[in-house]
């Protein structure tokens, strides 16, 4: 819902995340990684003359949250499988305890699958791609609904 206007024609939507979130298949990751629970604002751009009271429908391109996922969840993982396959590969070559270094190559390939998801996150956020945008109005806030000429509300 829109709660407020804001200069540059942008507006502040309110989503709660409850009923945002009832399709995600992932929503409870949100809680597990620390996400908030309440509403969540965003400051977005006016593209449908939206108004306070206003519920609308926000969209992101499909492709943006594929390339996001992949981000978050493919670049840590290889990380962790390259830098066990890494430490494996120094223990062949240097006679040390092949597991114990394969577990040290996965935690430091981990950190450095989760360091670059994060860099490439940062990268991926600055562009337009990722941006929420408001695509309807699905309903008029109640002060629209029932105004006359004279701005009382219709009974």
């Amino acid at each position: 819902m829109v709660s407020d206007v804001l200069p540059g024609n942008r507006v502040q939507v309110t989503v709660q995340r409850s009923e945002a979130c009832n399709s995600c298949s992932a929503k409870g990751a949100c809680r597990t990684l620390g996400g908030q629970t309440g509403n969540l604002l965003l400051a977005l751009d006016n593209t449908v003359n939206a108004e306070p009271g206003d519920q609308v429908r926000i969209t992101i391109e499909e492709s943006a949250l594929v390339k996001a996922s992949l981000v978050l969840y493919l670049v840590p993982a290889l990380g962790l499988v390259g830098g066990a396959l890494g430490g494996s590969l120094i223990a062949g070559k240097t006679g040390w305890d092949n597991d114990g270094t394969a577990v040290v190559g996965s935690l430091v390939g981990l950190v450095f699958g989760l360091f670059m998801s994060w860099l490439m996150g940062k990268r991926m956020a600055a562009g337009k791609t990722f941006i929420p945008r408001l695509t309807a109005i699905t309903s008029r806030g109640a002060a629209k609904k029932g105004e006359d000429d004279g701005g009382r509300l219709k009974l």
